[in-house]
């Protein structure tokens, strides 16, 4: 996560593709969430969660993919595991 930081700050762009929302929240300028090929979402974090008013992007990402609570779980309980 260093070298994402230290190119960004060189203004690099990055294409960074991931479901560890958690992560992508925290570096990403420009979040864009595509389901079954399609964009379904595309801007910053803070403009995805206001116009989702979800919460988290975990939950945005969700919401707009249609995902159910079982997904959303069984995700989080990754995140968990990846972070201890």
């Amino acid at each position: 996560m260093q070298i994402l930081s230290q190119l960004k700050k060189a203004g690099k762009t990055i294409f960074y593709s991931s479901h560890i929302m958690d992560v992508v929240e925290k570096i990403s300028d420009r979040i864009i969430i595509i389901d079954k090929g399609n964009v379904v979402a595309d801007g910053s974090f803070e403009a995805l969660q206001k116009d989702a008013s979800q919460g988290s992007l975990e939950n945005i990402f969700t919401a707009l993919t249609g995902g159910t609570g079982q997904q959303q779980s069984t995700a989080q309980q990754f995140i968990e595991v990846l972070n201890s």
